[in-house]
């Protein structure tokens, strides 16, 4: 029975997904979920055939997830590159920023350390702008991106809990749910999206990539971050 607890739950997760996260949502394409199984009410089962009971899973409609490296001012690399900045999900248009460093130890002088936390500050919430640090919450992190054009751009920003989602990876069978191939020295952990939870909401979204799912926190926690660029 316990074995059945966790892909239970990883369809549930992934249902929420696609009822909140729904393509209407989204100004352009989606990416796959990755979601590979198919379940009825309590376990797992083949996936079922059209007319039969529980057909039209997400696991039945499978698309293509599509990764690009990309070096200093969006130079393409090929996929045998051994070292990237950023990566272009080929499907939304969004660039990501690529994490470094990942050894245990937190380095702010390194904006894209993967050890690095923040509490969630943005001062345009006028109502509950979050918790501001010094040098250690969200703004900072992406003022040090844009102001040292991290990959030759300015336009870093925060990923809305939509975009952040779109990274979640349901075919992995091992955490994080992301995929490692492109986005290495992930955290398989909370990463802070932008998204408040209301406008004067004292708690914010996040993506938690150790088990794919999404829930709010209270801005003053330390999270994890990753910077997204290019058109919502």
């Amino acid at each position: 029975m316990k074995r059945l607890i966790f892909p239970v739950l990883s369809a549930v997760f992934c249902l929420i997904f696609c009822l909140i996260f729904s393509p209407a949502a989204f100004s352009g394409a989606v990416p796959d979920t990755g979601q590979t199984r198919c379940y009825d009410g309590t376990k797992r089962v083949p996936c079922p055939l059209p007319g039969e009971a529980f057909y039209g899973q997400d696991a039945q409609y499978a698309r293509a997830r599509s990764y690009t490296k990309l070096g200093s001012g969006g130079a393409v690399l090929a996929d045998t590159a051994e070292s990237w900045l950023m990566v272009k999900d080929n499907v939304t248009g969004l660039i990501w920023e690529v994490k470094n460093a990942k050894d245990g130890t937190k380095d702010y002088n390194n904006a894209n350390d993967a050890d690095n936390t923040c509490t969630w500050y943005d001062p345009t919430f006028t109502e509950n702008p979050g918790t501001a640090g010094d040098g250690t919450d969200t703004k900072d992190f992406i003022d040090k991106l844009n102001t040292a054009s991290y990959g030759g751009f300015s336009n870093w920003r925060m990923p809305t809990v939509k975009e952040l989602s779109t990274l979640i990876d349901r075919g992995k069978t091992t955490s994080p749910y992301i995929d490692t191939a492109y986005f290495p020295n992930t955290q398989a952990n909370w990463y802070w999206t932008s998204s408040s939870y209301g406008g004067g909401s004292s708690y914010a979204w996040y993506v938690h990539f150790y088990n794919g799912s999404l829930d709010w926190d209270f801005k003053g926690g330390s999270r994890y971050v990753r910077a997204v660029r290019s058109g919502q």
